[in-house]
């Protein structure tokens, strides 16, 4: 007897989890050997391409004093958002520091002078275009790439985490009727069921670029799993 599906991808970086349990109740059961339960547990993981990324940029500058670090920053952050927003990406944020800047010795460390860091923070929904994003910031005055992060969006994440969720049950009624087979009953309603998601709901990526003056930044993105489990307990018949 096949279950109706429910709803699940296992990518590196950054994992979540999470339970639900609930029970279904016969009210009219009563405590006899014939009505006996069988638990089982299964587990199923989906793949998905990312449909979104996110790219964090910086400009960096030096100096003997904090003044002087911020009037060194490489690029200016607002050419930089602007570039960005112009090739399509949605620019979620922009934070701007300065610190001191140490160097160790013999004897500990001391203090060299003070860095700048402005941060720019960019997502899209196009992840083909990742390596042209990064390529505009660089060409806006950008000299750090601080990160790539690839992700699912909420529809598709969920799209996952249903199909991983169908296939745990159909391995949980089938493992639960193997061995009720095995002691010749077969195998009638959930009486409880609990749930629970995890997986590899972010990739992050390394910039690869061409090495001569002409090239282009180039990136390959890798899946992103969403994993599944249950926890069901069938009744005997």
């Amino acid at each position: 007897m096949q279950s109706r599906s429910l709803a699940l991808v296992g990518i590196l970086a950054l994992a979540v989890a999470g339970g639900v349990g609930f029970a279904i109740a016969d009210t009219g059961a009563q405590a006899t050997a014939t009505n006996s339960t069988v638990s089982v547990s299964a587990d199923a993981t989906v793949e998905r391409a990312p449909d979104r990324a996110t790219v964090t940029v910086a400009a960096v500058g030096r100096g003997e004093t904090a003044e002087a670090a911020r009037n060194n920053l490489t690029g200016d952050a607002d050419a930089i958002t602007t570039a960005l927003d112009d090739a399509g990406a949605n620019v979620t944020s922009s934070r701007f520091q300065i610190r001191p800047e140490y160097e160790r010795t013999e004897t500990g460390s001391e203090q060299v002078g003070y860095v700048a860091i402005h941060t720019v923070e960019a997502e899209t929904g196009n992840v083909s275009s990742v390596g042209t994003l990064v390529d505009t910031a660089v060409d806006a005055g950008a000299d750090r790439v601080d990160g790539i992060r690839y992700s699912l969006s909420e529809e598709t994440r969920q799209s996952a985490r249903e199909e991983a969720l169908t296939t745990a049950m159909d391995r949980a009624r089938s493992d639960a009727e193997v061995v009720a087979g095995a002691e010749g009953r077969t195998v009638g309603s959930a009486v409880s069921i609990q749930t629970s998601d995890s997986g590899r709901y972010v990739v992050y990526a390394e910039t690869a670029a061409a090495g001569d003056a002409g090239g282009r930044t180039s990136i390959e993105p890798g899946t992103v799993t969403v994993d599944a489990a249950v926890s069901v307990t069938y009744e005997l018949n």
